[in-house]
């Protein structure tokens, strides 16, 4: 029953992170179909990931007692892996799609895709290793993968939408590979100090990507790609709405 609990308890929390992500976006509605791709690309990347480690990870340098070094350096590859798996598929695939057209685009469909990602492995770790461990990642790892390629995929829309080189884009990939990594060596190793900047670490990155979805919402009303409090857009059918109605002329819902 405690498992049973577990698995549905992770499943309702990516769901209302998606809902979250979904109602607070300002601008166009976005297509439904790009928001269930990016889902299902993060579920395909978990499902890489996993084939990738088995040959490339030897698991007893993950385990306490390993030498620190061949721990760090497995947990890098696993960050590298991992961080890379989630976003350039989908990186490639929507950069250059119409409806990629906001700043706020770039964390809403990356943090989706990082939703996806996360969801099977949670319910994986509680499925093998049980209950206590499917409770530790409920409070610890929710939406790890969402919060690190967020921050990558608003790097990606910023790019996008002011030129420029990739570079920032780059910097902010490596910036979460290294942290995922000192994450990951920081819960595994059993040292206290260790274990506290691992928390600290994906305490700052569930405060950073609710701090970027709003930064980046606010840069799109600054700039005019979307506006709050005068209907630019039909949020139901997602139209301009350039006599900022307070019902659709297209649809006949609230605007």
């Amino acid at each position: 029953m405690k498992i049973f609990l577990l698995l549905l308890s992770f499943i309702l929390i990516v769901v209302l992170m998606a809902w979250y992500l979904i109602s607070q976006d300002k601008g166009p509605k976005e297509p439904i179909k790009a928001l269930w791709l990016a889902f299902i690309f993060g579920m395909f990347g978990a499902l890489a990931a996993g084939i990738l480690e088995k040959y490339l990870i030897v698991y007893k340098n993950t385990q306490p007692g390993a030498p620190d070094i061949k721990m760090v350096g497995s947990y890098l590859v696993v960050g590298i892996i991992e961080e890379l798996v989630k976003f350039l598929p989908f990186a490639i695939y929507v950069y250059k799609k119409k409806y990629f057209n906001e700043h706020s685009d770039g964390v809403l469909y990356f943090a989706i895709v990082g939703l996806g990602f996360g969801l099977p492995e949670n319910l994986l770790y509680v499925l093998n290793f049980g209950s206590s461990t499917g409770i530790g990642r409920l409070f610890l790892t929710p939406f790890f993968h969402a919060t690190t390629v967020a921050l990558v995929g608003y790097y990606l829309s910023r790019k996008k939408l002011s030129g420029g080189s990739f570079k920032p884009v780059v910097n902010a990939l490596a910036l979460v590979i290294v942290l995922h990594a000192i994450y990951d060596f920081g819960l595994s190793s059993g040292v206290t100090i260790l274990t506290v900047i691992s928390i600290l670490i994906t305490a700052f990155l569930s405060i950073n990507l609710f701090s970027l979805y709003y930064r980046s919402t606010e840069l799109d009303q600054l700039q005019g790609i979307a506006e709050v409090g005068i209907n630019r857009y039909c949020r139901h059918c997602g139209r301009k709405n350039s006599g900022h109605h307070l019902y659709c002329t297209y649809c006949g819902y609230h605007a």
